[in-house]
């Protein structure tokens, strides 16, 4: 019990310095809403002075949020959220004790930048790489066509559509008409063009594929290529009692190099050797009363 007694004082005075160092403190609350009035949730709160690190915390549904236990002093109170902003910080002179604090945000401005350059060079031109409608086909866009030379031409006549007139699409090789469809390895660049009105041509546009081949290099270079398929990936129809007879060869190469200083070569070859057959049922009919 004495002992008990002899602490009393010392507990009581360290009571008093708890209660004193919390009367010395400050706290900040208030609420954050935008120009309408509406409560912004979720938003954050910062507060900053010269005598402290920098605190934040985030608003509750309501838009409200607080600070405890702050020294007194000036700070700049800032608050931010998606889309909006404030646009100047709020200062405020905390004191010992509650003060309240209530934040205004605005939406947030984008600024966009256009740069505007007087030498640009012409917009417009007249060669067939400047027409809006022409369709190229290069790089990834060509190796993902057909490696089979008909295929190949199917699918750039399915992709020019119609031709005026009845012969169908027109095929340029390097400008020239009236030549085969090149391999494909050695296909620089597809140009569908539709304008139909170029004064190069003495057809209408429609339908036109204009296919340019790649140059030789500096260096001899070649490929090969061998394309096998039989009737053994194939299915058996239904109706017969066997598969129908399929064999498909392909031979595909070409090559290319310098021919001096100012000049290469290149060349390509390919030779497609295909068995097709079909099975039919048929019947053998009496010419007279034509039963079977």
């Amino acid at each position: 019990m004495k002992n008990l007694f002899s602490s009393l004082p010392l507990f009581l005075l360290s009571l008093g310095a708890i209660a004193g160092l919390h009367a010395q403190s400050a706290s900040l609350h208030g609420r954050v809403t935008d120009e309408s009035g509406a409560v912004v949730p979720r938003a954050t709160v910062t507060v900053t002075s010269e005598q402290t690190a920098a605190q934040s915390t985030t608003a509750d549904g309501l838009g409200s949020y607080s600070f405890r236990n702050l020294p007194p002093g000036n700070y700049r109170v800032q608050a931010s959220a998606p889309e909006l902003s404030q646009p100047e910080p709020s200062a405020i002179v905390l004191k010992p004790g509650d003060q309240a604090l209530d934040l205004v945000l605005h939406v947030a401005v984008k600024t966009q930048r256009i740069v505007v350059q007087a030498d640009t060079g012409p917009m417009l031109g007249i060669d067939q790489a400047s027409n809006a409608s022409a369709v190229v086909l290069e790089g990834a866009a060509l190796d993902a066509l057909s490696d089979d030379p008909d295929d190949l031409q199917a699918d750039l006549q399915a992709l020019a559509g119609p031709s005026a007139g009845p012969n169908g699409g027109s095929i340029y090789v390097d400008g020239f008409s009236g030549g085969d469809l090149p391999a494909k390895n050695a296909i620089r660049e597809v140009r569908i063009n539709q304008n139909p009105f170029s004064p190069e041509y003495d057809k209408l546009g429609y339908g036109r594929i204009e296919i340019f081949t790649k140059p030789g290099s500096d260096k001899y270079h070649a490929t090969a290529d061998y394309n096998l398929g039989t009737e053994v990936w194939n299915s058996r129809n239904p109706y017969a009692a066997e598969k129908a007879p399929f064999l498909l060869n392909e031979f595909e190469g070409g090559g290319g190099g310098p021919l001096g200083k100012r000049a290469s070569f290149t060349v390509d070859a390919q030779r497609n050797m295909v068995d097709n057959g079909s099975i039919s049922n048929g019947v053998a009919l009496d010419p007279q009363n034509l039963a079977v």
